[in-house]
Parts: C-alpha cells; sequence; structure tokens
C-alpha cells in the first residue's frame, strides 16, 4: 500500500517560485510509485495574491494565515494543522524558493524509508549565497555553539514520520526555530548530504535583520542553558574580582611591596569588572525569570490563533 505523503511548503509572496517547485517536484518525484502525494501551502500573510497553477498535479491545501508571523512560526503552523486534519504517513517540508532541491527531496525519502523512527534533515554540503549571507551564517554557527554547546548545521528542509510528528507539535521549542526545537527535545534525526539550489526568482526577501531575528530565534531556544553559562561566568567573574582586590589591599596594607599607584589602578579595574559581573548576573537572572513568565505557544493547541481560511488546490 503506498504511503501518503505531505509536502509543507511555507510561502510569502512567492507565487511564481511556489509553482515552478511544484512542475519540479512533479517530475521529480513521478517515478516513486510507493507514495501518494499531497501539497499543503501555508501562505503566511502574503500582500500578492498566491494561485497555485491548475497544471499542478499535486491535490492540496492552501492554509492562509491571518497575518505575516515569519517563516519558522508557519511551519510549526503548518505542522500542527496537519497533525489534527490531515492523514499522513510522512511529511516533506521544503521551501519555495527552490533553494531545497527537489531531487534531494527523494534522496530524503529514500532515507527515511531506511529510517522509519527518526527524523531526516538535509546537510548541505555546498551553498549558493552571497559572500556576505556566509559570513553571516558561519557567525551564527560559532555563536550558536558558543552559548549552547551544541552544533546546528542544518535546517528545515526535512521528512518526518507521523509518529514523530505528532510529538513534535507539542514542543514549544519549534515555534521559534524548528531545527533548534529539534536539537533541544532530543528528539532522533540524521542527517543527509545535499547541495543547496539556486533560487528561482531574485534575491532572498529575508533582510539583515530576518536572518538575525532568524538566528537569535535558534539560541532564544536554548535560554535556560544561555542563563545558566552566563551566570556561572559572571560569578566566576565576581570572585575573582574579589579575591585580587582583597589580595592587592592585603599587599598594600600589610607589607611594603606595593607598587605606588599600580595597587589603586588595579583595584579601580576590579571594582568595574566587580560591578558589570553583578549587573550581569542580574540581567541573566530577570531574563531566565522572563521567559518563564510567557506563555509557551504549544503550536498543536495555539495554531488556529493564527490560522485562516483554507483553500482547496
Amino acid at each position: 500500500m503506498a504511503e501518503q505523503i505531505i509536502i509543507l511548503i511555507p510561502v510569502y509572496n512567492d507565487e511564481k517560485s511556489v509553482n515552478k517547485l511544484l512542475n519540479e517536484l512533479s517530475v521529480s518525484l513521478k517515478d516513486l510509485n510507493n507514495y501518494n502525494f499531497s501539497v499543503l501551502i501555508v501562505n503566511d500573510g502574503s500582500t500578492e495574491s498566491i494561485n497555485i497553477s491548475k497544471d499542478s498535479t499535486f491535490p492540496g491545501t492552501i492554509l492562509q494565515l491571518q497575518r505575516n508571523i515569519g517563516h519558522q512560526k508557519t511551519i510549526a503552523i503548518g505542522l500542527a494543522y496537519i497533525k489534527e486534519n490531515l492523514s499522513c504517513d510522512k511529511v516533506l517540508v521544503m521551501d519555495s524558493d527552490g533553494e531545497d532541491r527537489p531531487e534531494d527531496a527523494v534522496k530524503l525519502l529514500e532515507e527515511a524509508d531506511k529510517n522509519p523512527g527518526k527524523i531526516i534533515f538535509a546537510h548541505r554540503k555546498s551553498r549558493q549565497e552571497s559572500n556576505k549571507f556566509q559570513l553571516f551564517y558561519r557567525i551564527y554557527k560559532m555563536v550558536f555553539h558558543l552559548f549552547t554547546g551544541k552544533k546546528i548545521t542544518f535546517g528545515n528542509f526535512l521528512v518526518m514520520p507521523k509518529l514523530l510528528l505528532d510529538k513534535v507539535v507539542f514542543y514549544s521549542e519549534i515555534w521559534s526555530h524548528i531545527a533548534g526545537g529539534i536539537i533541544k527535545t532530543g528528539l532522533p534525526y540524521i542527517l543527509v548530504n545535499t547541495h543547496r539550489g539556486k533560487r528561482y526568482d531574485g534575491r532572498s526577501k529575508m533582510s539583515f535583520t530576518s536572518l538575525l531575528i532568524h538566528g537569535l530565534g535558534a539560541i532564544a531556544v536554548f535560554i535556560e542553558i544561555i542563563a545558566s553559562r552566563l551566570l556561572i561566568f559572571s560569578l566566576l567573574l565576581i570572585g575573582i574580582s574579589l579575591i585580587v582586590i582583597l589580595g592587592l589591599l592585603g599587599i598594600k596594607t600589610f607589607t611594603d611591596r606595593a607598587i605606588p599607584g599600580w595597587t589603586s589602578t588595579v583595584i579601580s579595574a576590579m571594582l568595574i569588572i566587580l560591578l558589570q559581573s553583578f549587573l550581569l548576573s542580574l540581567f541573566t537572572i530577570f531574563l531566565y525569570l522572563s521567559s518563564q513568565s510567557q506563555r509557551k505557544f504549544i503550536p498543536a493547541k495555539h495554531y488556529k490563533d493564527y490560522a485562516g481560511a483554507v483553500e482547496t488546490v
């Protein structure tokens, strides 16, 4: 019996690209006779109309969101909608802009058949973005590793089995960042090497600010780890500063080894570090308590807050 695969595609003002993607998918997937494919297009509050060509070979649905909420949240809502309203065996998530190549979707599906209890992520071995974007991406990965102690080497091009889909949509972490959320939850996944495709139509609609928010979203998933590391670091600085200050005061008071002027300068510097470390520790505690007091958005429970009209393709 053929497996039911839903292709989840988030879209924002990208009508040409999504139609081209569907055409290329129909070619790439036509020989996979053991699957039945349908699509769920989640329109992230586009300011332009999104119409799917009547030539599309995939039946499916367009879910209109009430407003623009961002790429990662759109995917989370799509996953939650599938869980509650549609029947499938696996979900294939990919972007509409051509950077997630249709031929690589075949590789992910084949790997998913070999590993039925795991999420299959595309790990891009090569990229075609601008040098500025690639520099930002490297910095983002370094900062992510520095703050969380974990590595993130993949995005949201993935295949997810229904068994894990039913779990993922109850994790609030995927609301901020899909890949970061999966890492945080500890759900099993494996990586498949792919190459980043070339965009179908023009430049990316993500500004530098959007990219920055995207990166911060991944880091925010690990707020508990980050807060604990910052707190330990600030307490360590406080301890070192106090030891240095007390040591220098002891030398100045009880010995004649103190260098005139130097001791006062170092103590002043240590007092500044002590104050900054204290403020950092207070900020860290505030940041953690603030994150704990906010409502956790559970996609499976709250997606209807943003879901709007549903259209049949």
